[in-house]
């Protein structure tokens, strides 16, 4: 393997793109609040642990490193989504340049910055931005074994692995997907009579075992959550419309349209005695795939569930785009993109896009300071120590709102917050503000009732930007509530009280 390439850099105008989109989602991330979501993980890393119950721990091991680098901000929270980001993205051209050429390799970088889903999200700290890094790095690695065959690579791909599933459970199907391209590929067979791909194997299932003792010691309730989402309880083939619809918008329509139509056309790549860099790239895809497929048959699958497959659908995509001979249409592929990429920064910058308040996105990150600062003042007006909620949403927006000025406690589902010291006695004796949305106060109040000796609803407060009500809140007090410690039982409903 002396052609072996191992200096070859992106060109300057490539590395001055990456460099300015770093910057506007630095800003981004800096200038606006915090998601549901976020506010939630957020939590996370201020208690960093081996597992939630939720999703596994590298989300909450980015924010502990953003709040360490960048305070208990909203930076802090997202600093390592662009970062991850801008390196990805040299990866990725370096992986499309090790399996194809230069041009291909631009364009990669090109389409995987002009689709919304890593574009925007690694603007936002979820499970799903360490998820898609570390998946792109396994290409990269895999690519670098590829072309030079030098053995030691399985052991950067075994450790990439492991840390992709403790991003996100799903890394599993990365495993198969490589272990499918060694079976295809007829150059990459000889593998198998190698020892370091079994201790690769090994190694990342090293990685992972801190999660696997976690859930041992905690009746698996993470395993649980994540696989009862499998569960279909009738068949309905029409959300597979909506899963492939929903991608081909996320890629942006033209360049998501390039990129389906390549994943489908390379298909064929995968007949056996076959040997091709394509190969790669479809074959670690087509599990995860074939998953998604399967599981819309019987229910929705949320939007970000596919961003893992995004650097390779870009390259996909740049293959084809490459092969263009209509030069028009592979520069209106690149402008609607990115077009489209700047609309959406600018909404989410300044929302001005005719879009209903409660079902824009952009509206997501606005009034909750606002709203921590009217919740304050009631509760010293009323005398009411602590805000109670019976949501994580409420829980984690209001928290990062509030910042420790009233403590914020989840009355129910107690199990989301084992990783944290039980809150103080003395303070839930006392009586507590409760909020909830309008529309769903007197049913939870309800369901809560055997945690509540006490409601009395004192009002109601919205959530606004710039006098525009986003949502509508009840307001209770609430006294002589319980607050019992989380219970570790899969079986058992977590939205209770779990008295």
């Amino acid at each position: 393997m002396a052609l072996y390439p191992s200096n070859i850099r992106p060109s300057g105008a490539i590395l001055c793109l990456l460099v300015a989109l770093t910057a506007i989602r630095l800003s981004i991330a800096a200038g606006t609040g915090l998601v549901f979501d976020e506010a939630y993980y957020r939590l996370w890393g201020l208690f960093p642990s081996w597992g939630y119950f939720d999703h596994a721990p590298m989300v909450a091991w980015w924010v502990a490193l953003g709040q360490i680098l960048a305070g208990d901000t909203a930076l802090g929270t997202r600093l390592l989504g662009p970062l991850s980001a801008l390196i990805g993205s040299l990866l990725l051209w370096r992986t499309a340049f090790l399996l194809f050429d230069r041009s291909i390799a631009a364009l990669s970088v090109l389409a995987f910055n002009a689709m919304l889903l890593p574009c925007v999200g690694s603007s936002i700290m979820t499970p799903d931005v360490p998820s898609v890094f570390f998946w792109g790095l396994t290409l990269w690695a895999l690519a670098e074994l590829r072309a030079s065959q030098k053995a030691i690579w399985w052991l950067i791909i075994g450790a990439l692995i492991g840390l992709d599933l403790l991003s996100k459970y799903s890394g599993v199907f990365l495993g198969l997907g490589i272990l499918l391209w060694l079976i295809i590929d007829r150059e990459q067979r000889h593998w198998f009579a190698h020892p370091l791909p079994y201790v690769s194997a090994f190694l990342a299932i090293l990685l992972f075992a801190p999660v696997l003792y976690w859930n041992a010691t905690h009746d698996y309730v993470s395993f649980a959550k994540q696989l009862s989402r499998t569960q279909g309880k009738s068949f309905e083939p029409r959300f597979i419309f909506e899963l492939i619809g929903a991608q081909w918008l996320l890629m942006t329509p033209v360049i998501g349209a390039f990129a389906l139509y390549s994943f489908v056309k390379n298909l064929r790549t995968l007949t056996p005695a076959r040997s091709s860099p394509t190969i790669l790239l479809v074959a670690t895809s087509l599990p995860f795939a074939l998953y998604l497929l399967l599981h819309a048959l019987h229910d929705r699958v949320n939007a970000n569930w596919p961003a893992p497959l995004m650097p390779s659908f870009a390259v996909l995509a740049a293959i084809t785009l490459e092969k263009m001979k209509l030069h028009f249409l592979k520069r209106f592929a690149f402008a609607s993109g990115y077009a489209l990429i700047g609309l959406t920064f600018l909404e989410i910058i300044h929302p001005f896009l005719p879009i209903p308040s409660d079902r824009n996105p952009a509206m997501l990150t606005r009034g909750w300071v606002e709203l921590g600062k009217e919740l304050e003042t009631i509760a010293k007006e009323k005398g009411l120590s602590w805000i109670a909620t019976a949501s994580y949403e409420h829980t984690g927006g209001l928290g990062f709102a509030l910042h420790g000025q009233l403590n914020v406690i989840q009355i129910n589902e107690r199990i989301r917050y084992g990783f944290m010291p039980p809150p103080d006695p003395e303070l839930v004796a006392k009586s507590a503000l409760f909020i909830m949305w309008d529309y769903a106060a007197e049913d939870t109040l309800k369901n809560l009732a055997a945690c509540i000796g006490h409601a009395e609803k004192i009002g109601t407060i919205s959530r606004k930007f710039n006098d525009t009500v986003i949502e509508t809140f009840s307001l209770y007090q609430l006294n002589d509530i319980k607050i019992t410690p989380p219970i570790y039982d899969w079986k058992r409903d977590p939205s209770s009280c779990q008295l």
